[in-house]
């Protein structure tokens, strides 16, 4: 039977549960996807938990926030002068977006004082995790078609290892 090893084609059907970083829970159905093990980029939580299973295997992997959109930063959320913002797009618990000398300015206004919007800069889902539950359902070598575009990218002294 295969196992799951660089440059085999893996599919696996997994459930993922996710918690916020305000601690609020959400569920995903059940997908399915396939990859090149080792060529296509997954989580490293999950290319580590499933190297080497074999179609059938269970596994449940915990996903920490610095595989999804990083630990919540604290240094990100700053204090701005109200004035310098426009007032009708300002709103707690909403993002502010507006264009300033071609650049997007984008942050989650988190309160707002007289004189002070306290902005968060963080991605609003950082200090995101997740759980999947994953099934291997399938693991073949991958085909030289479905190696090409990643191995495109490998210099040449190196692609004879996948391709």
């Amino acid at each position: 039977m295969s196992q799951v090893k660089e440059c085999m084609m893996v599919t696996m059907e997994y459930h993922i549960r996710t918690t916020g970083p305000n601690g609020e829970k959400s569920e995903l159905p059940d997908q399915n996807c396939s990859f090149v093990y080792g060529v296509d980029v997954q989580l490293p939580s999950v290319e580590r938990a499933i190297q080497n299973l074999e179609p059938g295997d269970r596994v449940t992997v915990a996903v920490p926030p610095e595989e999804l959109y990083g630990q919540l930063d604290e240094s990100l959320i700053r204090e701005l002068p109200r004035g310098d913002y426009k007032e009708n797009r300002l709103q707690e618990g909403r993002m502010y977006r507006e264009m300033k000398k071609k650049c997007l300015v984008q942050f989650m206004v988190k309160e707002l004082r007289d004189e002070v919007v306290v902005a968060d800069f963080n991605d609003p889902r950082a200090g995101t995790s997740a759980e999947l539950d994953i099934l291997i359902k399938d693991v073949r070598e991958a085909t030289k078609s479905e190696m090409l575009p990643s191995c495109a990218r490998i210099p040449s002294d190196l692609s004879g290892q996948c391709c």
